[in-house]
């Protein structure tokens, strides 16, 4: 711990200040040998008190302070950060206490002061949140301290510096795993039975009412002197890549983030239902700096995708559709559902298709469209002014012309989902789990 600075306190300051408007206001009306040596006299010991004061406030504090935070943090999610701190002197004291955080984080909840008792313990809890992904710092954290007398606040600074991680939103998928359910509610997801009776032999069990004749398996029915149904389910080990755009369309922001954001948000929720029911999952970023992830399986892999996607930001550069494309058919010709997740602009189509294309001779696709929220939001907007007018026709006139490229995307075989930011979680996942129980694999 090191003194850093010191300044007067706010009381001292006006106290010095009423001090000097009496000495002027005294001086004026008298002009006594005595009244001005009082005078002097209250001057040099209100002086010699505060220096004194000065001295005391140097004196290194015994405090002991641990922060309690989680080393990883979730996008754009409020976390409780807590600090325990013990005053191990004899004397009372009176502090206030800051982080030091870089302007990736807001922080709150640390602004009175407190009041500490000797030898007393106290526990000064605020909330911090992320507002970018990837690896940071926090701390040092800084103590005001008040002087013995109050005249004096000292700055220390302790150097106790916290790396994080902070990870698209896991708060979803924390909670599934912490009670134990496969599935929580998500808005808008549509659940769709299976196409017949399955396309995978599963296991044997007793038959039940409502069974159909043709599951049962005669020969076990006759060893057992019991009927006995055969139970089948969806084929596993099929294979899911994700196409992730990461060029300058992706940074449009929005009121969760930017584009890219809720991409990975989405997509870390898609990786852990694709793991759940027995696929493989894998995923390709493309742009200047491709990122690949090689095919994994396992629920307990999820923390795999995260951890190498996490910090991903997307660049300032258009994206090459078509050098993406070629350099995932390097990588995997097995057939696959290849979801290639990205925002479209109207240069965009020229090369979109014919790349979706080339992709569509040896995989599945699907094109996972985030719209702008701009264009929306000119679409509803209020209408008031000749220039309101002019937006609201360009803009129709632009989303007319994204449907009619979108029909000819869908024309050529490949499925287009074209969603909102916040809704993309529900679309990706559905699009998975149709494709899936309608067996097009």
């Amino acid at each position: 711990m090191r003194r850093t600075a010191f300044r007067p306190s706010k009381k001292a300051l006006l106290t010095l200040g009423l001090m000097l408007f009496l000495c002027i206001i005294v001086k004026l009306l008298s002009e006594e040998q005595q009244v001005t040596d009082g005078l002097t006299f209250i001057v040099v010991a209100v002086l010699s008190i505060a220096l004194l004061d000065l001295i005391k406030s140097k004196t290194l504090p015994k405090l002991r302070i641990k922060r309690v935070l989680p080393t990883q943090l979730s996008f754009n999610h409020w976390h409780i950060i807590k600090y325990q701190i013990t005053n191990t002197g004899t004397t009372n004291l009176i502090l206030a206490l800051r982080d030091h955080v870089s302007s990736h984080f807001n922080l709150k909840g640390f602004t009175r002061n407190e009041t500490l008792a000797a030898n007393e313990e106290l526990l000064v809890q605020g909330k911090i949140q992320p507002l970018q992904r990837g690896a940071a710092n926090i701390g040092p954290i800084e103590i005001c301290l008040h002087s013995p007398w109050k005249i004096w606040q000292s700055y220390w600074l302790i150097d106790d510096v916290l790396e994080v991680k902070t990870y698209p939103n896991f708060e979803r998928l924390r909670q599934q795993q912490l009670y134990g359910v496969s599935n929580l509610p998500i808005n808008g997801l549509k659940q769709r039975k299976k196409r017949g009776s399955g396309t995978e032999f599963h296991q044997l069990r007793d038959f039940r009412q409502g069974d159909s004749i043709r599951q049962i398996d005669w020969q076990a029915t006759s060893k057992r002197q019991k009927l006995i149904a055969k139970e089948y389910q969806e084929e596993r080990n099929q294979q899911i890549i994700v196409m992730l755009d990461a060029g300058h369309k992706m940074n449009i922001e929005t009121d969760i983030g930017s584009h890219f954001d809720a991409a990975l948000n989405a997509l870390l929720m898609l990786s852990h239902t694709v793991l759940k029911q027995g696929d493989w999952f894998s995923m390709q970023s493309f742009n200047q700096h491709e990122r690949w992830l090689p095919a994994v399986k396992g629920a307990q892999n999820v923390s795999q995708v995260m951890n190498h996607f996490y910090d991903l930001q997307p660049d300032e550069y258009a994206s090459d559709y078509n050098k993406a494309v070629n350099s995932l058919l390097t990588k995997r010709s097995k057939r696959a559902l290849v979801l290639v997740v990205t925002t479209l602009s109207e240069e965009s189509f020229d090369d979109l298709l014919p790349a979706l294309k080339n992709l569509q001779r040896h995989h599945l696709v699907a094109l996972i469209n985030i719209e702008n929220v701009a264009l929306t939001q000119t679409l509803n907007a209020d209408i008031n002014q000749v220039n309101d007018a002019n937006r609201y026709c360009a803009a129709v006139e632009l989303k007319n012309s994204y449907n009619a490229h979108l029909k000819r995307i869908e024309k050529a075989g490949i499925i287009c989902v074209n969603c909102q930011p916040q809704y993309l979680l529900t679309y990706v996942i559905n699009t998975y789990l149709n494709v899936k129980h309608a067996g097009m694999l």
